[in-house]
């Protein structure tokens, strides 16, 4: 049995997808599994002993086009994708495809594509669907593959070097074995405005943190656009926090989540990369589904009040409403 995967992105949506790869090795004994994704997925897929064939859609096209599959399973709904879902030989296809130049999904996916972008219910019911939905991204992912879910995990693999690199920034700051470390990652990267704290909301929890945790050794993550951000964040919090730096690469990225004994996160790449870590999360949501996320019974959800909760909206009319001290007793509670 030859399986094509085709997850081409975004990262986060990658790492979580890594968890139906045992469970394709439970139903279907003996398979080959080959992946197709973008270069910026490669580095979280590269370590995955389930994966046989990691090609990337930058510059592996011709060499994918040439091989038949018994099973592909394509999961994202833009043009890239469906294409190649139509177009690379198979036996049968679950996900997203083009049919005559339109983008659609089999029926027995609909579970997903209905409450997204390509719904044949068009956007506003998708919406809807989207908000009422009550399963897990992992869920329904096993349940349109015709999976045994069994809350089978992402997987995230670091290399000896990659687990260097946290241990020696670990070392250079000070950190302890017997500390408590929390990683605080209240960005959300440039698409979702809402999803993120502010610069102030940020700085009081931080605040509350270091006052409540005796321990505590607090680690400020951010990506390159979130550097003035972060500097912001700095100055305004009167207590203590390690700055883990915005220019770090992916894979160093994930080695300083996986010093973490705690991560407080919106719903991002941290969030993936975490679960994936298998760290203990308090996470929050406003835009995005907090239903949709698997915790594994590693983490404590927090939803932002207001009436754009699950809009899908970049930029919500009615911006959430944050209990700051929720959030803290939340870390306090899973710590």
């Amino acid at each position: 049995m030859d399986i094509l995967i085709i997850k081409l992105g975004a990262i986060g949506d990658v790492i979580r997808t890594t968890s139906i790869l045992s469970g394709l090795k439970e139903k279907y004994k003996n398979c080959r599994i080959d992946w197709l994704t973008k270069k910026e997925s490669f580095d979280v897929l590269k370590n995955n002993n389930f994966i046989n064939k990691l090609f990337l859609i930058d510059n592996d096209i011709v060499k994918i086009e040439n091989n038949e599959y018994d099973l592909i399973i394509s999961l994202d709904d833009d043009n890239e994708a469906c294409t190649l879902a139509a177009k690379i030989s198979h036996k049968e296809l679950i996900g997203a495809y083009l049919d005559n130049g339109k983008r659609v999904y089999t029926q027995n996916s609909s579970l997903w594509f209905d409450i997204g972008l390509i719904s044949k219910f068009g956007k506003k019911k998708a919406d809807e669907l989207k908000a009422k939905n009550k399963k897990t991204y992992q869920q329904i992912m096993y349940e349109i593959l015709d999976l045994d879910y069994k809350k089978q995990e992402p997987i995230l693999g670091l290399t000896k070097d990659e687990i260097n690199f946290g241990e020696n920034f670990a070392k250079k700051n000070n950190m302890k074995s017997n500390d408590e470390i929390i990683g605080i990652n209240t960005g959300a990267g440039g698409r979702w405005q809402d999803k993120k704290l502010s610069i102030e909301e940020t700085a009081e929890l931080i605040d509350k943190l270091n006052e409540s945790i005796d321990n505590a050794k607090l680690l400020l993550f951010g990506g390159p656009e979130e550097k003035e951000r972060n500097e912001k964040i700095k100055k305004t919090a009167k207590g203590k926090i390690i700055d883990a730096g915005c220019d770090n690469s992916l894979m160093e990225f994930a080695s300083l989540v996986n010093l973490c004994n705690i991560l407080v996160t919106s719903d991002s790449l941290a969030l993936h990369i975490g679960t994936a870590l298998k760290k203990n999360i308090v996470s929050f949501y406003y835009p995005t589904s907090a239903a949709e996320i698997e915790n594994y019974g590693r983490g404590i959800k927090i939803v932002g009040k207001g009436k754009d909760y699950c809009s899908y909206k970049t930029k919500c009319t009615y911006p959430a409403e944050w209990d700051i001290d929720k959030i803290a007793n939340a870390v306090k509670t899973i710590n």
